[in-house]
């Protein structure tokens, strides 16, 4: 995994800064969804021609671009030149292994972070970066792929329930952001049902679990962490900044957004330790196991030693050995032998030795 993305970064090696480079692996075709709104009226065009949608672009409104896909760099080339962006943000957009970022370009705002989606088969986080630039009046969102957590605001848009209708473009961008949030609390409750689910098998059988297993959801919470720290921290430099592309009213659902965030960080640290406290239950439980077996076979070794002592003596052959003539001395032997061993196992036993 590691590998991989290292090779795709290399895609960009030689070349100059602001290059369009997707360094990303998913094969989506580019298209385009634009919302132009206001109040009262909103029209929805989805094209994968950037000058259709560019023509359909109404200053006098709200307008929402989303774009999927980043296999057709030149369209968003087009789409970013019509908005006067910077390359270097274009760059950021399609380099889909940058942690969550927020940067002032002055006349646009530009947020990267990453979607989270949680994968049944592979019980693993699957990652798809998402990038929201805030303009006067605008807001583009990239994604890599088709399908998100935005069809509900879109819905709302459409059906002109939304709130977003009413408020100014940068409430639109919290609004998906927040979606974006929620959806880190329902692959964070897949974790812990995986990893209550190990803690019950743990707890019934040891052989029914794997170090390997721990260690795995140990990692999709690192990977969790990794994209959930760097956002809150973000976010609460845009509380502190001043910028006009973001209204005051906005930033109050801002700081409500990094409580969510806040909440998250306390669960990852929690399942964080309640898999350490499952890691060391397992190597202590595989431990105890480990010592019963050694205190069996010692017991055992300790039983057949003075039996091992006599069938040694009487296996020397000496000619002077007056039990080997004697005619019960083989069953008087065994008899000996046998209540030796009776007798160790019930004083081992009375002493509580195993």
């Amino acid at each position: 995994m590691g590998t991989t993305k290292i090779r795709n970064y290399r895609k960009k090696s030689g070349l100059p800064p602001g290059t369009l480079i997707y360094t990303g692996n998913i094969d989506q075709e580019t298209s385009l969804d634009l919302f132009s709104f206001d109040k009262s009226n909103i029209e929805r065009t989805e094209s994968d021609d950037a000058k259709v949608i560019i023509g359909k672009i109404d200053t006098s409104r709200n307008n929402w671009i989303n774009v999927t896909g980043f296999s057709n760099t030149d369209l968003i080339s087009q789409l970013g030149n019509h908005h006067t962006l910077h390359p270097l943000l274009l760059e950021d957009v399609l380099n889909t292994e940058s942690v969550p970022k927020i940067e002032n370009y002055g006349d646009v705002l530009f947020l990267c972070l990453k979607m989270l989606q949680w994968n049944d088969k592979k019980a693993s986080i699957e990652t798809e970066q998402i990038s929201f630039v805030i303009g006067e009046n605008y807001l583009l969102s990239f994604q890599e792929r088709d399908g998100d957590v935005f069809n509900p605001v879109r819905e709302r848009l459409l059906s002109g329930v939304s709130k977003g209708r009413e408020k100014s473009i940068d409430f639109l961008a919290y609004v998906l952001i927040d979606k974006i949030v929620d959806n880190y609390f329902v692959v964070l409750e897949k974790i812990e049902d995986h990893i209550e689910n190990i803690e019950m098998e743990l707890l019934r059988d040891t052989d029914r679990v794997t170090p390997t297993q721990m260690m795995h959801l140990k990692k999709q919470l690192i990977l969790l962490r990794k994209y959930v720290y760097p956002l809150r921290d973000e976010l609460r430099k845009l509380q502190r900044d001043e910028t006009k592309l973001i209204d005051r009213k906005t930033i109050k659902y801002i700081n409500d957004l990094n409580d969510h965030l806040q909440n998250i960080i306390q669960n990852l640290e929690s399942f964080r330790d309640t898999i350490s406290g499952l890691m060391e239950l397992y190597s202590s439980t595989i431990s105890n196991k480990l010592n019963n077996v050694m205190k069996t076979l010692t017991v055992i070794g300790a039983i057949f030693i003075p039996l091992t002592f006599i069938a040694g003596i009487y296996g020397m052959n000496f000619d002077n050995m007056p039990e080997l003539h004697y005619r019960y001395g083989y069953h008087t032997i065994m008899a000996a032998m046998f209540a030796i061993a009776v007798g160790m196992f019930l004083y081992m036993k009375s002493r509580k030795w195993f």
